[in-house]
Parts: C-alpha cells; sequence; structure tokens
C-alpha cells in the first residue's frame, strides 16, 4: 500500500510541476516570423582554389596587392546575408525555429575588346535553430543557440562581347565564355544574442556569432551535373552577424 501511495504522491507531484510550468509560459508560448539580415565578416575565397580565375580575364584579382593596375576585386571580404527566419516557444525556456537566407556578391569589368566579364558568388543556406533564452519577465531576453543546416556555394562566371547580335548569341562565339560550378556544404552557426519584445505584436532579435561551412575536396559539380573530382576543399568560415525585425502571432 505505501508503495502505491508513493508512486501516487510522486505523480501527482510531477503533474503539479509540469502544469505550473505551463501554466507560467501560457501567456508568452508563442511563435514569431520576420526578415533576418546577416552580415558576414572576413569571407574569404581561397586563393589557391580560384587563382585561375585571373586567366579567365586579367581584369579580375582576389587578392588587391597582387595586381598593378586596378581591375575589378571578385572578393570584398565581407558579404550580406538576406533572408526570413520563423521560430516558436515549445517551452518557457527553450525555441525551435527555421532560417533561410542567401548572399552575393558580383564583379564585372571590360577589356579593350569591349568583351564584358561577370563573376558572380553566392551563398546559401537553410537550416533549424534551437535557442535557450533567460525568459525573464521584462520584454528583454538573453539567447543562446546554434543553427544546424545545409546550404550551397556556387561561382557563375560568364563573357560576352558588348555588342552582339542575336544571331551572335543563339550560335555562339569565340569570345563567348561561361561556366558554373557549385557545391552543397553541412552549415553550423552557433551564436549568442538577445531578443527585446518592442510590443506585443512586434519584436526584434540580434545575435553575434559564427559560420562553420567547408565546401568538401570532390563535391564540386559543373552545372550541377557533373562532379569535379579534383576540385579542392573551399573553407566559407566566417564571424557573422545577425538582426531580425520579427511579428509576434
Amino acid at each position: 500500500m505505501k508503495r502505491w501511495l508513493h508512486i501516487i504522491i510522486y505523480s501527482l507531484l510531477i503533474m503539479g510541476s509540469l502544469k505550473a510550468q505551463f501554466a507560467e509560459g501560457q501567456p508568452v508560448l508563442r511563435g514569431a516570423v520576420g526578415p533576418a539580415f546577416s552580415y558576414l565578416i572576413s569571407l574569404e575565397l581561397d586563393e589557391d582554389a580560384f587563382e585561375f580565375l585571373g586567366n579567365f580575364s586579367s581584369d579580375f584579382e582576389i587578392v588587391e596587392a597582387s595586381f598593378p593596375k586596378n581591375p575589378s576585386i571578385i572578393n570584398n571580404n565581407s558579404m550580406v546575408v538576406t533572408g526570413f527566419e520563423g521560430f516558436g516557444e515549445v517551452t518557457p525556456h527553450w525555441t525551435i525555429g527555421m532560417y533561410a537566407g542567401q548572399g552575393e556578391y558580383l564583379a564585372f569589368a571590360q577589356d579593350a575588346a569591349l568583351v564584358n566579364y561577370m563573376i558572380n558568388f553566392t551563398l546559401s543556406q537553410v537550416g533549424v535553430t534551437a535557442e535557450f533564452n533567460t525568459h525573464v519577465r521584462s520584454r528583454l531576453k538573453l539567447l543562446g543557440g546554434s543553427l544546424f543546416g545545409i546550404g550551397q556555394v556556387s561561382i557563375t562566371a560568364s563573357s560576352s562581347p558588348e555588342n552582339e547580335s542575336w544571331n551572335d548569341i543563339i550560335s555562339g562565339t569565340n569570345t563567348r565564355q561561361a561556366f558554373e560550378l557549385s557545391s552543397w556544404t553541412p552549415v553550423i552557426q552557433p551564436y549568442l544574442g538577445l531578443r527585446f519584445d518592442i510590443s506585443r505584436s512586434m519584436g526584434a532579435k540580434a545575435i553575434a556569432g559564427w559560420n562553420e561551412q567547408v565546401a568538401a575536396a570532390g563535391s564540386w559539380k559543373l552545372y550541377h551535373n557533373k562532379v569535379i573530382t579534383d576540385s579542392p576543399e573551399v573553407q566559407l568560415r566566417a564571424l557573422f552577424f545577425r538582426f531580425q525585425l520579427y511579428v509576434i502571432l
């Protein structure tokens, strides 16, 4: 009899504890969605992996100190990533969400023969976020969390004459060149930050963290189809800051 009494008492205590926890969280358990803007710092293209871009066009260089004239800089050591994030509070202290974003930078040049050159470097990310927050009764919450997901990095290059007719474009010319390389990558982004509820219907979140993203050797494909077996490893690690303005659902 004592054993069953202990079981009943323990069960009531556990149920009471859970009820108290979620009763406390009922007014604040909610979701939010909104645009997110990230700024990646020190995101540099690997000089060894992309050194032959200079053969594609002498007007492109990766390292600013390496050229005698003033060509276009392919890599400016930073990138703005625009995206969208949504999250929901599953307990008073934990939130689960999803994030997706994409950033790019472009470089253009034109040689003496009036041939236009373009290089487009694109970085895409999507993943699940998990955050622990302080759940203070004020509108301000301190938080720590991480994103776990996948990404894709791609580089597209093309050249074309300044004045091309329709027939030139359809038939192809000797001065027209193009290629696209891409690779899927894992993405991990540990971060710290804060959330602030501006009102009952909207708020803002600011975080700072580390983008861990590496394209493995041999993972690059030409036009998303042909595997380039001797492609090198390309590191895309960078410190990042992200700001989100969200609407509370």
